[in-house]
Order: structure tokens, then sequence, then C-alpha cells
């Protein structure tokens, strides 16, 4: 989202300025560790770290399943790509 830091002037007071430095430092670190796109309030992709710990993008399925892995594994954290059948978790599957 282009905009959504809080700009910091040259007239604002140091508590001012810090406190928008702190916010800014705050939303970008949110933006840095996943990103969640939902549909209905259900997840269809997730990306970023992922709720092991580990990195990766997560696909979902039109039930809210997790069936696509694009990262790292969740057991020992080797890269690949994880596609499970229809009715298995992904994350199940690589952990």
């Amino acid at each position: 989202m282009p905009n959504k830091f809080t700009p910091i002037t040259s007239s604002q007071d140091t508590k001012a300025a810090l406190q928008a430095a702190n916010h800014n430092f705050m939303l970008l670190d949110a933006e840095a560790y996943t990103k969640d796109v939902a549909k209905g309030g259900n997840s269809q992709v997730k990306f970023g770290k992922l709720p092991s710990g580990r990195y990766g993008l997560l696909i979902y399925d039109e039930g809210g399943m997790p069936r696509i892995l694009v990262g790292q594994a969740q057991r020992d954290g080797r890269c690949g790509i994880w596609i499970t059948k229809n009715g298995f978790n992904v994350l199940s599957e690589t952990n």
C-alpha cells in the first residue's frame, strides 16, 4: 500500500517525531513477517513467516485447507514445492 507510513516533518517536536518513527517501524516490521490474503474470512494465500516459524508461500483450497507450500519444509527447513491431494494438509505432510 502506498503512502501508509506517517511522514516525519522538521516542524514536529521530538516526541511526535519519535512516535511517528516507531509507528512506521511497527508497520514495516508487521509487513516483513507475514502477509495474509483472505476472502470471506478464510485465508486464501499466506506468505512470509508461516505458523511453524519457517518461511514460504502457502496456498489454501476453497475449503480453507493449506494445499500448496513453496518454501521451507516444516520438519527440516529444506526448500522445495509441495502439493497435496484434496483433503490433505500440506503442513502436516511436510512435518
